[in-house]
């Protein structure tokens, strides 16, 4: 065979290694990269350390991937609806449900007036870039309370477009947002949960006063 295909001999041993990681070593990660094309962000690996349930992770993960059911994609894929955001009728986007409807747009003008303008976001990859790469617990806080107002959006939004069911005050969704955070409060360690209250209770009080205002005229 040689003869055939001259090869040098070494007397090292054969060794084996993963050219995709750095290390030489073998990681599910590097090969979910090559395999999807897909740059891994930074700042999402803190979520999966976050104080909430793992559906709500894998749910905020599905969003940071734009993998979200929206109008717009099950209309792609010839599902039921029209495509259209049930209050704007304009396309629904997973960007227009979190970000650009007035239901969402009235939570964030709400957090943000609990929580103060750190919580203004106009663009979602520049507000993450910077909130979500905070240390210690005011970064497992961040996604806590981000989570909350995702999936608090995310599920008002399937009860319009699929039970029909609408809100009757815009405060209603300030009240679902604060329950899925008490409900989670408890994941949280014991070292955060006094700043944690310390959130709770400014966003209540916000709500509170909020929702006893009389509408405009």
């Amino acid at each position: 065979m040689r003869e055939v295909v001259p090869l040098p001999l070494s007397q090292d041993p054969d060794t084996v290694s993963w050219s995709l990681s750095p290390s030489g070593e073998f990681s599910v990660s590097s090969a979910y990269q090559a395999l999807c094309r897909v740059p891994v962000l930074q700042w999402l690996s803190p979520l999966w350390k976050a104080p909430m349930p793992l559906k709500i992770k894998i749910f905020v993960w599905q969003l940071l991937r734009d993998r979200l059911p929206s109008g717009t994609e099950v209309l792609k894929r010839h599902g039921p609806g029209n495509g259209l955001c049930p209050l704007c009728h304009v396309p629904e986007t997973g960007t227009h449900i979190l970000f650009s409807c007035v239901a969402a747009q009235a939570l964030w003008c709400f957090v943000r007036e609990a929580l103060g303008p750190e919580w203004e976001a106009h663009d979602l990859a520049e507000f993450l870039q910077v909130r979500a790469t905070q240390v210690g617990r005011k970064r497992r806080l961040f996604w806590l309370i981000f989570a909350a107002m995702m999936w608090t959006l995310w599920t008002s939004r399937n009860k319009m477009v699929i039970e029909r069911v609408f809100p009757c005050r815009v405060a209603d969704s300030f009240f679902k947002f604060l329950v899925f955070l008490q409900y989670w409060h408890l994941l949280a360690r014991p070292r955060g949960r006094g700043r944690l209250q310390l959130l709770l209770y400014a966003l209540v009080s916000t709500a509170r006063r909020l929702s006893d205002r009389p509408p405009a005229s």
